[in-house]
């Protein structure tokens, strides 16, 4: 356990359960100090943290090892990059609660108390986030996660407090629990026998809304995802992947084609298929125009890549489907109703506040 928490022992009547903290590194060392040194902080009185690193090349291994003695390592033998990285720290975790926490992040003391209430008192919680705000600007909303995710109905992801890249300053305006779609990575708390029962993050997304695609099928499922606006974290930002990067432009159009062919049933993926692939022809062409080249090419990567391992994708949608017990109706009604797209770039909309039908979709976690 990190040294210095500060949490009244719990009472003979109340005992809290082990959570494991675990962060993924790979040349990460700049950013631990500020991770640990919030994580040794902590007031939660029984915790486990755990590192697992990416076969770094800088010394990221020897500083935690001399620096925080009480952080658990584990050394993979390569960069097995986000997905599978996470996936061999997740085999080793002990906790009744797991939280996948990027290295970029500080957190609040008190941040995983009100979290493990609300898993506590509703048993059907499978995952949950924090409020997410910026390092830079600390009482901003970050772009990884913000309040909690949603989809659009053509499954565009966006946050509460985030539309594309513009963020939010959070001013109290989504300080309420509510049912996500889904929730970020960045800092993702997991109940440990919802992921053994629906699976591991899937290894074929590498990185990058590999968590969407989890929490759908926790969904699929009939697990709820939930908001818990008492936690706060600050996150860096763009620690691993800048957001405007053809990189990143790669893994968005190839893992969002990925998650819907496999998670939605097949009327709704034809109808969001027939849509979405001439409008990312459309971006295409509009990244030539800006003469944003390598995002042009990224997106053509990504369906040289979507086309190559159709089989890939059959294979999973098979798996999934099978496994669901929710139908897409009640799925549906955790996703906006209108077009994301449509309301930013051409209706100006800027703000959660200002679409259209805001709010109309949102629910709160049963019973509170």
């Amino acid at each position: 356990m990190p040294p210095g928490n500060k949490l009244d022992q719990p009472s003979d009547d109340q005992e809290w359960p082990l959570v494991s903290v675990m962060t993924l590194n790979w040349n990460g060392k700049r950013f631990l100090p500020g991770l640990f040194d919030s994580l040794a902080d902590c007031s939660y009185p029984n915790l486990e943290v755990i590192m697992v690193d990416n076969a770094s090349t800088d010394d990221s291994v020897e500083f935690v090892r001399n620096t925080y003695p009480w952080v658990k390592i584990l050394e993979n033998a390569e960069n097995y990059m986000y997905a599978r990285g996470n996936n061999e720290g997740l085999r080793i975790c002990q906790g009744k609660y797991i939280c996948l926490i990027n290295n970029d992040v500080d957190v609040d003391p008190g941040f995983i108390e009100p979290v493990i209430r609300m898993f506590e008192q509703h048993e059907r919680l499978a995952a949950a986030q924090p409020k997410i705000l910026a390092m830079a600007d600390r009482g901003q909303y970050e772009y990884a996660g913000a309040a909690g995710g949603y989809l659009d109905a053509l499954g565009y992801a966006f946050a509460r407090g985030r539309l594309f890249f513009d963020t939010e300053k959070d001013d109290g305006q989504y300080d309420d629990p509510r049912e996500l779609f889904w929730a970020s990575g960045a800092c993702l708390f997991l109940r440990r026998s919802a992921l053994e029962e629906t699976g591991y993050i899937d290894e074929d997304f590498v990185l990058h809304q590999e968590e969407i695609d989890l929490c759908w099928r926790l969904r699929l499922r009939d697990w709820r995802i939930g908001f818990v606006p008492e936690a706060k974290i600050w996150h860096y930002g763009g620690g691993t992947l800048e957001q405007a990067n053809a990189g990143k432009t790669y893994w968005n159009y190839r893992n969002n084609f990925f998650l819907l062919t496999k998670n939605l049933a097949l009327p709704g993926l034809l109808l969001r298929l027939i849509l979405r692939v001439p409008l990312d022809g459309v971006a295409m062409v509009v990244e030539l125009l800006k003469r944003q080249f390598a995002n042009a090419w990224a997106i053509v990567r990504a369906y040289g890549w979507i086309i190559r391992h159709i089989p890939l994708m059959l294979r999973k949608r098979r798996e999934v489907q099978k496994n669901r017990i929710v139908p897409d109706r009640d799925i549906f009604q955790l996703m906006y109703p209108g077009s994301l797209v449509a309301e930013y770039f051409l209706l100006g909309r800027r703000k959660f506040s200002d679409l259209g039908q805001a709010g109309k979709f949102l629910k709160r976690i049963p019973g509170l």
